[in-house]
């Protein structure tokens, strides 16, 4: 018998994303567990078990997916304000309480090399996702196709991360637009000539 999609295995997935989500909301990350996101979405523990080996596994893979619907690939016709775009989206994420879960798991599982791949796995997705930013603007000849795209998206992301969580200082909105000017003019190699 053939698997429809959006049956109950997608279902299941919904329901303890959003139980995750629901729960973060409330309490810190590490009060997180298991049996209070199984109880919340209504499954067994055992069904979490299953899929995810690991609290943080699960967390990892809830906020993967909730970055995809919150920090979209824009398309607004120009390399900058792609740029702007994404890094909007990605401050709003990172300062909401399930941004701040991904950050904390990632510091928690540092020392697991099985989640550490796994994060490395779906950076890689979230990367080739993005990589058709930089396609457009090649195309366009808004950049260099000698480029690094992996490089000049840690930079950009780079800067976020270091103020909402490292320093601790204030995020305004006009930093986004800051960041990519100061990253696009400073690396005159970037642009196509």
């Amino acid at each position: 018998m053939r698997r429809r999609p959006g049956g109950r295995s997608a279902r299941v997935q919904a329901a303890v994303f959003e139980a995750t989500f629901q729960l973060l909301e409330e309490r810190e990350y590490e009060r997180l567990s298991m049996a209070s996101i199984a109880e919340r979405a209504g499954v067994h523990e055992t069904s979490l078990y299953r899929r995810w080996k690991t609290k943080e596994q699960l967390v990892l893979d809830a906020v993967n997916h909730r970055v995809v619907q919150e920090v979209p690939v824009p398309d607004t016709g120009a390399l900058r304000s792609d740029l702007i775009a994404v890094l909007q989206s990605l401050q709003l994420f990172l300062q909401s309480r399930v941004g701040q879960a991904l950050f904390q798991t990632a510091g928690a599982t540092l020392h697991l090399p099985e989640l550490c791949a796994l994060r490395q796995e779906r950076w890689g997705q979230r990367r080739a996702q993005l990589q058709i930013l930089f396609d457009r603007a090649i195309a366009r000849g808004e950049l260099s196709p000698q480029v690094d795209c992996q490089f000049l998206l840690e930079m950009l992301s780079g800067i976020m991360y270091m103020r909402l969580f490292v320093v601790n200082e204030p995020v305004d909105e006009m930093l986004p637009k800051r960041v990519v000017d100061l990253i696009l003019a400073g690396q005159t190699n970037l642009i196509a000539n």
